[in-house]
């Protein structure tokens, strides 16, 4: 197994700080590395991107931790490994499968809330979108794109309280588009807020943070979960995955993240899925027990 990082962008032969405990995680335990430069692949310019990762005589797996990657940058990192004899443990639709939540929704729609979705061509109009706005009537919603959200600029950026509300959904909006600029991934998701059970504020941005937990699974079995936000008290709160036994088998990935988190009524939901190689630890996980069951 070969694990790929980024390398710091400003040392091809140090890894991206974000990765730091990771690496030097990895190779405690004699797991062979390589560093890629994020910032040359996604130019497209993959020969120097790649330049530092050696080939294998014979095909062996491979696993990104590192920066998302859109679709096509991924593809182009996954085709370009497998020419060094390397295969990433997600093809491209698999990656894909659990990057964009559009493409996952049918899949996991019975244990998350209620979504609705269009890709965004041009500039945001309201009327373009307003079939997919009004199935929530006058609820609250969260907007996002098909992979993340502004969150952390929960009042200007992300929560709408009512749907029905026009000027807010357009403020809402164009606030959103205007954090996200060139990052935004396809198009807008519109998804009903639903109230979780309360963990705390955010001690910077200030959003309200909530009981939630990342679960990683490998080859159809939860490998590790860990407690989504390091700040707060989950008061020994543990996360109840078996109502999601029959749905993990469906998720058409090898590896993995399911997001879940726990209602304010005391019943569970996934909050979303992530394609395992992009989806970050938190600062507290213990990298020796993830490393370890990697």
């Amino acid at each position: 197994m070969r694990v790929i990082y980024c390398d710091s962008g400003f040392s091809p032969k140090e890894v991206d700080y974000m990765y730091a405990e990771e690496y030097k995680t990895a190779k405690s335990k004699f797991i062979q590395t390589s560093l890629i430069s994020f910032e040359e692949l996604k130019k497209g310019n993959v020969d120097a991107a790649l330049k530092r990762v050696r080939s294998n005589d014979d095909k062996e797996i491979g696993i990104y931790r590192g920066w998302m990657l859109k679709p096509h940058q991924y593809e182009l990192l996954y085709n370009s490994l497998l020419k060094k004899n390397i295969q990433l443990i997600n093809d491209p639709i698999e990656y894909k499968f659990c990057h964009y939540l559009p493409s996952n929704y049918d899949t996991i729609k019975n244990y998350t809330p209620k979504t609705t979705f269009k890709e965004l061509n041009s500039k945001f109009n309201i009327e373009d979108f307003q079939n997919e706005i009004d199935e929530f009537g006058d609820k609250p919603i969260i907007i996002k794109d098909y992979v993340k959200s502004q969150k952390h600029y929960w009042e200007e950026a992300c929560f709408i309280p009512s749907a029905a509300n026009k000027e807010k959904v357009n403020s809402v909006v164009n606030k959103f588009l205007e954090l996200q600029d060139s990052d935004l991934n396809e198009g807008l998701v519109f998804r009903e807020f639903v109230e979780l059970e309360k963990l705390t504020n955010h001690s910077k941005s200030g959003m309200p943070l909530t009981k939630e937990f990342r679960v990683f699974v490998k080859h159809g079995k939860i490998m590790a979960i860990f407690k989504y936000w390091d700040e707060g008290d989950y008061q020994n709160v543990e996360p109840i995955i078996d109502e999601f036994e029959e749905v993990i088998p469906k998720i058409k990935s090898n590896f993995f993240t399911m997001d879940i988190a726990k209602k304010k009524d005391g019943d569970w939901i996934i909050v979303e899925l992530g394609d395992g190689q992009v989806a970050g630890l938190p600062d507290k996980a213990d990298k020796d027990h993830f490393y370890d069951k990697l």
